[in-house]
């Protein structure tokens, strides 16, 4: 899916960095992603407009940052979008991808800091290769389907035994493990990053909630 990229730039001291890592984070879901911040100083405003929306129209969805609404560009972005009929995508379409590739980063980390037992290496063998596949797996997400689709359809691929493996050690502690993440980051860190870290504590409560009903089902 080819998607294009849009948010404030006027008066956006950031805006370059601003894009950027929201460029990659789209490109790490496997996203084809257009980004207007890349484009040199010079030129002027309608001149960037008549550019973006041409791009704009050659993309399949439109992708609104969380400060679309203050940027007269891109609510004419927005609009055209409508007008054309193209997807639009906003961060909340993010959320589950977004923490499952925190949860696994911090699984892994925990996992490779310790010093265990055989029976504790075990355990971190086993969250570092799950970990690994849950984040290969998000790079391959059906962009026709919902998160929470994708989600299910790599959690029934596991066998029986995964799946036990996945709802008891992966997310039924996954709330505490985010909110560690949120204190960490409490008096440092860019604001967006905070945005994005209560963004995934919210997320896990569902996460929590849709596997409770899973193991429920199998008891």
């Amino acid at each position: 899916m080819k998607i294009y990229l849009s948010g404030k730039i006027t008066d956006d001291a950031n805006y370059r960095q601003k894009f950027g890592l929201m460029e990659k984070e789209l490109l790490s879901y496997g996203y084809v992603v257009f980004n207007p911040a890349i484009l040199p100083d010079g030129f002027e405003y309608e001149d960037y407009m008549d550019l973006d929306l041409l791009i704009l129209s050659r993309c399949d969805a439109i992708f609104l940052m969380r400060d679309w609404k203050n940027s007269p560009g891109a609510k004419r972005e927005y609009e055209e979008a409508k007008r054309l009929g193209l997807r639009i995508l906003t961060e909340e379409d993010l959320r589950i991808r977004r923490t499952l590739v925190q949860l696994c980063r911090d699984s892994k980390r925990l996992a490779d800091i310790e010093h265990y037992d055989e029976e504790g290496k075990s355990w971190a063998d086993k969250i570092i290769k799950l970990s690994d596949y849950v984040e290969s797996k998000i790079t391959s997400f059906n962009q026709s389907l919902n998160e929470e689709d994708n989600l299910l359809e790599v959690f029934e691929s596991f066998e029986p035994e995964l799946k036990k493996f996945f709802i008891e050690e992966f997310i039924s502690d996954s709330d505490k493990q985010i909110e560690y993440d949120m204190i960490d980051r409490l008096h440092g860190g860019e604001f967006d990053e905070k945005v994005r870290l209560a963004q995934m504590y919210s997320t896990t409560a569902e996460l929590i909630e849709l596997f409770k009903g899973k193991m429920d089902k199998a008891a």
